[in-house]
């Protein structure tokens, strides 16, 4: 994708005492439209009207390879307060969408003086102190290892109201667990793994 650039953009990187001020978004992580939207700052930031949250987060340089293609990046991610570990237990984010966007701090008014990335997960690790992203150009579909699907035991992996949920009842929303599916008479159609030991997830 090629990097489209405002004039004040180029001004304000040519400066020497400037920094670059990042932000990332996740896009659709719970299969409901829903984005994750960190800034790598010591403050929120408000930029084009989204709020990002500041977070303790951070990418290895984003460079382009002889073809003019941009090259795979790692995102890691402070997993100490545990807010990603428990979206990784609900959501497998293999394959969304993320986009790295770099602004700068004193032109967050300037709603075009900015340059994104865009980048799928391609996969994740995680630890107690950091969650690992690996993120290509482009998601390969090719190489993706079928059936490409998160194991746990509590949490369905469908997309709520869809083929394969199958539900078409009059609830608008859905946590994915297997109590509220048993609750909503939808168990049949559950797309979890019961027979998963507890306290252990895995990756297909």
């Amino acid at each position: 994708m090629p990097r489209t650039i405002d004039a004040t953009f180029k001004s304000e990187k040519a400066k020497r005492e400037n920094q670059p001020l990042y932000l990332y978004t996740l896009e659709d992580y719970d299969g409901a439209g829903s984005n994750l939207n960190f800034a790598e700052y010591d403050q929120d930031v408000t930029y084009k009207g989204i709020t990002y949250v500041k977070f303790p987060i951070t990418h290895e340089f984003v460079a382009e390879n002889s073809q003019g293609q941009i090259d795979a990046v790692k995102v890691r991610v402070s997993n100490v307060t545990r807010l990603l570990q428990s979206y990784l237990e609900q959501y497998d984010f293999r394959g969304l969408k993320v986009i790295i966007r770099m602004v700068w701090a004193n032109e967050l008014s300037d709603p075009d003086a900015y340059m994104d990335d865009i980048y799928y997960v391609d996969n994740y690790t995680a630890t107690q102190q950091v969650v690992e992203f690996s993120l290509t150009g482009k998601f390969d579909v090719l190489a993706v290892d079928i059936p490409g699907r998160k194991y746990s035991r509590n949490y369905c992996g469908w997309k709520f109201k869809s083929t394969e949920c199958g539900y078409v009842g009059s609830f608008a929303i859905c946590n994915k667990t297997k109590g509220q599916c048993k609750e909503r008479n939808n168990y049949q159609r559950f797309g979890g793994f019961p027979s998963v030991p507890s306290r252990r997830i895995f990756l297909s």
